[in-house]
């Protein structure tokens, strides 16, 4: 041991311990320091693994269920499928032959068009169980406009007692439940509008398989189809139903045109001024004089309760064409044979008789329509004076002062004395203020209520809002002996 050589190899094999010691130490913590990070990396991993599952499975469920909804879309795209069909009813007019037996007519329409439909339909869709297919009509009119053309045409008569187109309509939507007739009223915008949402509504409904659609007798439908012609989802399911010969624009567009013949005239309507009851009157009839119409010299009135017309001028008066008058009631049938003897050129009667110039009469338009004949203003002195009376409390008995016939023993209206002439004008202007309640067809010669609005307002609260869209230039006077006469050309 007290070898020194001995003791320097001991401490030469301590020194190499100690740097093994030294390594091993060294690798121990580099293991511990990799074995860490895969520990983190591990869970990092465990995690990213468990949020892969959440979200499978959460996207499975959403799958699941839309899977879920599409099915039930397209087993709701595949139900209840329908067949739109609307008419322009005020253009594409109805065969008279169905016109003239009103309801009876309008169910035989109906069934004659729902046929026609479906003819089409099982040419377009020879694969499809059109059995189960709806069809859904809607005719969009102005009724009253309607109706008084067709009286004008002598096709159909148009009274407050004989309403054909309005039963002819009832008939139609009787008939066939889904089928209807839609009353827009006056004013052509009116019509447009609802057609052309309808058909915007309809080409994005899926249930809906196919639209009939009858514009050809109207260029101001071509922008609302124009739009559709370029989109070849819309094409394939649209075609349009010609009345009279389309018009060459409509020809132009993609879409295919059909008519049907059997449920629609093929010709316009003629244009005349007259009603059935006065016989034909030629619009083209030349009239020596275009004589205006005299304002009145006396008085007319006022109140709910009568009915009265001013009395005629006795200017000198143009030509009268006279017709013949009617000894029975008409039936639809007889009206029409009425209107073809009467559509050849009356006889003038250019004689100016004392009886002639004593007869009621009211004024029409160019549209056949009833208007007022204006009444003369009242000076602000005289209405002063004339007010007190017809503005009393107790109300004033129309018939007695404006009609002389009152025929009510127990009648709770004054009567009295007689009215001034300025009386007499207030009431008659009051009365005007009431609207008449036949309207526009009104053919009483006695009538005092108002056929017109005497504001020439647009008051949405107007008692007479239905009548702001008449033309009130009156160009025929009709007379109660069947007679009449046009004063103003066209």
């Amino acid at each position: 041991m007290d070898n020194p050589e001995v003791l320097s190899i001991y401490d030469q094999q301590v020194s190499i311990f100690r740097r093994v010691d030294c390594d091993r130490d060294r690798m121990i913590q580099d293991l511990l320091g990799k074995y860490n990070q895969l520990q983190q990396g591990y869970k990092k991993v465990c995690d990213d693994l468990s949020n892969e599952v959440e979200s499978r499975r959460m996207w499975q469920t959403k799958a699941n269920n839309l899977g879920k909804e599409l099915a039930s879309l397209t087993k709701a795209h595949e139900s209840s499928p329908f067949i739109y069909a609307i008419i322009d009813g005020d253009g594409a007019i109805f065969q008279e032959a169905l016109l003239e037996k009103g309801a009876e007519g309008g169910a035989e329409a109906g069934y004659l068009l729902s046929s026609e439909i479906k003819t089409q339909i099982t040419n377009a869709h020879p694969n499809a169980a059109i059995e189960d297919w709806s069809i859904i009509v809607q005719v969009v009119l102005n009724i009253d406009g309607l109706a008084r053309r067709l009286h004008a045409s002598h096709i159909i008569p148009n009274t407050p007692t004989e309403r054909i187109l309005a039963e002819f309509g009832r008939g139609f939507g009787r008939a066939q439940p889904l089928f209807s007739f839609i009353d827009v009223g006056s004013g052509k915008e009116s019509a447009d509008h609802k057609i052309r949402e309808m058909l915007r509504v309809m080409v994005r409904v899926n249930q809906c398989r196919h639209i009939f659609f009858a514009p050809c007798h109207d260029n101001g439908y071509l922008p609302v189809l124009q739009p559709y012609n370029l989109d070849h989802r819309v094409v394939g399911k649209l075609t349009l139903i010609e009345t009279t010969p389309a018009e060459v624009g409509f020809k132009r567009l993609n879409f295919p045109i059909i008519s049907f013949k059997s449920v629609f005239m093929s010709e316009k309507l003629p244009e005349r001024v007259h009603r059935p009851a006065i016989g034909g009157i030629p619009s083209t009839l030349a009239v020596p004089t275009a004589v205006p119409v005299q304002p009145l010299a006396s008085v007319t009135g006022t109140d709910s309760n009568n009915n009265d017309v001013p009395p005629r001028s006795t200017a000198n008066k143009p030509p009268r064409v006279s017709s013949p008058r009617l000894s029975h009631p008409q039936t639809p049938n007889q009206w029409s044979a009425v209107g073809k003897a009467s559509s050849a050129p009356k006889k003038v009667d250019v004689s100016n008789t004392n009886k002639a110039q004593t007869l009621k009469y009211y004024l029409l338009n160019q549209d056949s329509q009833r208007v007022d004949e204006p009444l003369p203003n009242t000076h602000h002195a005289v209405e002063k004076n004339s007010r007190g009376r017809v503005t009393t409390a107790e109300k004033l008995c129309n018939n007695y002062h404006l009609r002389n016939d009152c025929k009510n023993p127990w009648c709770p209206y004054v009567h009295g004395e007689k009215l001034s002439p300025g009386e007499l004008l207030l009431l008659k202007q009051r009365c005007r203020g009431i609207p008449c309640s036949t309207g526009s067809i009104c053919s009483d010669f006695s009538c005092i209520f108002g056929h017109g609005c005497m504001w020439t307002c647009n008051a949405n609260n107007c008692r007479f809002k239905s009548y702001h869209g008449i033309n009130k230039e009156p160009r025929v006077r009709v007379f109660e002996d069947g007679s009449s006469e046009i004063f103003r050309k066209l």
